[in-house]
């Protein structure tokens, strides 16, 4: 998970630093797909049901609007 956390740091600088449109939506698509993963740990960590990550992702979403774009 440290990995990813890591890897997703970099990410947001790379975002930060794209200059061209595909770059930074290329990037973002990689931010999305690590979040996805640190998300699907932390669920196994806490063997979170499939209900009950629907209840959290749901919260989620309703809380960062940008995460409705994903």
């Amino acid at each position: 998970m440290v990995k990813l956390v890591e890897s997703m740091l970099d990410l947001h600088q790379q975002l930060a630093s794209a200059k061209s449109a595909a770059q930074k939506t290329l990037t973002q698509h990689q931010i999305d797909a690590t979040d996805a993963k640190i998300d699907g740990l932390v669920y196994d960590l806490y063997r979170l049901t499939a209900e009950e990550i629907a209840i959290v992702e749901k919260a989620t979403a309703s809380a960062n609007p940008l995460s409705a774009q994903k």
